[in-house]
């Protein structure tokens, strides 16, 4: 990665620490500030959630999504001194199978969904970035993906935060976990935190937050708080399980 993005993943962390994660962390402190967490990380990328989760928990234990090969290797090494962290080199999907996987110049922003290359945004973000629009992926590869559904069976445990941030596939994730037609199922999760974009960078996606509200609200879930981000148009949007 070339100096000039190094910068703005730099700007980005500060901006996040300042603006965006004490919000974060006023909300989880009320239910968890010292004790344990149980998370479900999909898209762990450099492991920001888990770092978060860590300093309010009075312990953690996770089980953690990464399909990017390369971060995957990485964030084996940071934990390999952590057995309660499980990091999972798969996607999560509608469907168990392998999916085409999009590698991002910005790792944050690697993805499932296809880039809608006629976006304003993506337009602006590639001139920020010092690409080309066509130049932002530097290398697809199939990925196996698993079901949330599936995952949760084999488990068969009580999870205190589903987060899931995979740039645009967040519907897709929900879907495989909400894919029985009987919405009275309760599900062992008391918080789902997505995130929740506003621009027009993936195609098929515009329509992704209302469908996502009703889904979980379908399912037992209720939206309880909706944090910015202090760059972008996008946001955390964190749901709570009204069934328990």
């Amino acid at each position: 990665m070339n100096i000039r993005r190094k910068f703005i993943q730099f700007v980005i962390g500060v901006n996040e620490n300042i603006f965006f994660y004490p919000k974060l962390k006023k909300f989880y402190s009320l239910h968890f500030k010292n004790k344990p967490i149980t998370l479900i990380d999909v898209g762990v990328n450099r492991g920001q959630s888990i770092d978060f989760f860590s300093k309010i928990g009075s312990s953690i234990t996770v089980f953690g999504f990464e399909p990017n090969k390369n971060l995957y290797k990485k964030l084996l090494r940071k934990y390999a001194s952590k057995p309660n962290i499980q990091l999972i080199n798969k996607g999560i999907s509608a469907q168990k199978g392998m999916l085409t996987f999009h590698e991002n110049v910005m790792d944050e922003t690697s993805t499932f969904e296809q880039l809608n290359y006629s976006s304003d945004y993506l337009q602006k973000k590639a001139k920020v970035l010092g690409v080309k629009p066509e130049d932002i992926i530097v290398g697809s590869y199939d990925v196996a993906v698993e079901t949330l559904y599936n995952f949760l069976q084999e488990q068969n445990t009580f999870f205190d935060v589903l987060k899931i941030d995979i740039e645009g596939h967040e519907l897709s994730a929900l879907q495989g976990l909400f894919n029985k037609s009987d919405a009275k199922i309760q599900y062992p999760i008391k918080f789902i935190q997505l995130e929740s974009h506003n621009d027009t960078m993936y195609l098929n996606t515009q329509d992704n937050k209302t469908t996502i509200d009703n889904l979980l609200t379908k399912n037992g879930f209720k939206l309880v708080k909706e944090i910015k981000h202090g760059f972008g148009d996008f946001s955390e949007i964190i749901y709570k399980n009204t069934r328990l």
